[in-house]
């Protein structure tokens, strides 16, 4: 699953305007919640990634589509899409 790339930018000017309308910066709802979403998404596919490359020689190893989990944290609860591996036979 390819994203596009993470516009930084048009984030931090999005929650600025966010936040001058009222919203809160962390909990449910929260502007930071997004911004924590695709960091976690972004690091658990480069952790895959490693994984698979260090594999390829030693096991037959390939990426199985992605799982969703909840997150429930001090910024807010919001779903990830985490990556999964198998063994192929």
């Amino acid at each position: 699953m390819k994203e596009d790339k993470f516009d930084f930018e048009a984030f931090v000017r999005q929650a600025g305007e966010q936040l001058c309308q009222g919203k809160p910066f962390t909990g449910k709802d929260g502007v930071f919640a997004p911004l924590l979403k695709r960091v976690l998404e972004a690091s658990l596919e480069g952790e895959l990634d490693s994984h698979l490359e260090e594999s390829r020689t030693l096991e037959s190893n390939r990426r199985n589509g992605h799982t969703h989990k909840t997150i429930k944290s001090s910024s807010g609860a919001f779903e990830v899409s985490t990556p999964r591996d198998a063994m192929l036979p």
